[in-house]
């Protein structure tokens, strides 16, 4: 396995509206090697999710994971998930303010309003179809990671500025308030 270089703000595929993958290509021994490096890149960097795009391929393809993750002392785990191609409804009209960060966005932190429950579909790594609801804060890492597939950081879906924070100032001043939520 090899651990793939994070692509960061500026870098114009982080831009993009992303490919799908098509069964054919995720069938391969180079798509599902791929598919592993995200997982490691993602691990090693002490991520909770990480995109195709920022890892320079500009395809539709997520990866979820967090196991007792510093970055997040207070979430929950969630199991590896990995998903292709994926789709998004909001199944709520109920909204969840928290703090995010990105391994895109370094070292910078924001309140991000995100839906608090969705149904999620489409497919696995050796391309069947899975379909599933979930909420709380798997539902905000899904939307964070499928929001790199069109283009998006997590930047551009706050509200206003007033809560962008430097990481350090973060762990300063706001990780205990997450800490209490």
């Amino acid at each position: 396995m090899a651990l793939l270089k994070i692509a960061k703000l500026g870098n114009p595929i982080l831009r993009k509206i992303s490919e799908p993958v098509t069964k054919e290509e995720c069938l391969t021994p180079e798509f599902q090697q791929f598919i592993d490096d995200m997982i490691e890149t993602m691990q090693k960097e002490d991520g909770i999710g990480l995109s195709a795009p920022q890892v320079s391929r500009s395809k539709q393809l997520v990866v979820l994971q967090s196991q007792m993750n510093p970055r997040y002392p207070n979430e929950p785990d969630l199991p590896l998930l990995v998903l292709m191609n994926p789709r998004l409804t909001l199944q709520s009209d109920e909204w969840v303010e928290g703090w995010e960060g990105c391994l895109s966005v370094t070292n910078l932190r924001g309140k991000v309003k995100r839906c608090a429950r969705l149904h999620v579909s489409g497919f696995d790594r050796k391309m069947e179809a899975v379909s599933f609801d979930a909420e709380g804060f798997l539902s905000v890492v899904l939307q964070h990671e499928t929001d790199h597939l069109i283009g998006k950081v997590f930047l551009d879906r706050m509200e206003g500025f007033s809560t962008l924070t430097h990481l350090e100032e973060f762990e300063r001043h706001w990780m205990s308030e997450q800490a209490k939520v």
